[in-house]
């Protein structure tokens, strides 16, 4: 009866453990690194379609390494037109398949201020941490990618979709041999579809 006792208790403390461990595996899993998209939206004007966009960024503990180390790292927003549907194939084929319009912003990271840093061309935002940064990263707001033309003038007939990821083309030439094959230097959002509201003339939401 006693040697019984023991078994149980010592099963209890097993399952315990096995519980325990599999409870720290999905917080860890569910606080993986990557982007995760959020919403899109698309608002055609007289002149343009203008595309916002927020993705959720977390690095992997590799390029948090590489970033403190002082590599600046480039993420390049996507944005590929769906519909019209004949008119978006034209647009494939006269871009050779390459996305429609792309925006690229870097994030670095500066030792003597201890600041991170977002720039996208000649503007540059500075914050005290690194979620502060990631969180400017993955916000795009009226961003023009490409200039209205009748087919695209109806707001009911359009769709695009838009994704976010790092783009290693950029990196210098060591750091792209370097993640070759490495799944921690891979970083790229599904794609997000959306629809576009119709908005006056020059105004962005």
């Amino acid at each position: 009866m006693g040697f019984i006792t023991r078994f149980s208790a010592r099963l209890i403390k097993v399952l315990r453990h096995a519980v325990a461990a599999a409870c720290l595996f999905a917080m860890a899993n569910g606080a993986a690194a990557g982007i995760q998209p959020h919403k899109a939206a698309a608002q055609i004007t007289d002149n343009s379609i203008n595309v916002s966009a927020r993705f959720n960024v977390s690095l992997t503990p590799a390029l948090e390494q590489a970033l403190q180390n002082g590599l600046s790292l480039p993420f390049t927003y996507e944005f590929q037109l769906v519909r019209p549907r004949v008119y978006a194939w034209f647009r494939q084929l006269s871009d050779w398949f390459e996305p429609t319009a792309t925006l690229t912003k870097r994030l670095s990271y500066h030792a003597l201020t201890r600041q991170y840093r977002v720039s996208q061309g000649g503007f540059s935002r500075s914050f005290a941490t690194l979620p502060e940064a990631l969180a400017a990263l993955g916000i795009i707001g009226g961003w023009s990618v490409l200039e209205t033309a009748p087919a695209t003038r109806d707001p009911a007939d359009f769709a695009g979709r838009v994704r976010l990821r790092l783009d290693l083309s950029l990196l210098p030439k060591p750091y792209q041999l370097a993640a070759l094959g490495q799944s921690e230097w891979r970083l790229e959002s599904a794609w997000l579809d959306f629809p576009a509201n119709r908005g006056d003339n020059g105004t962005q939401q």
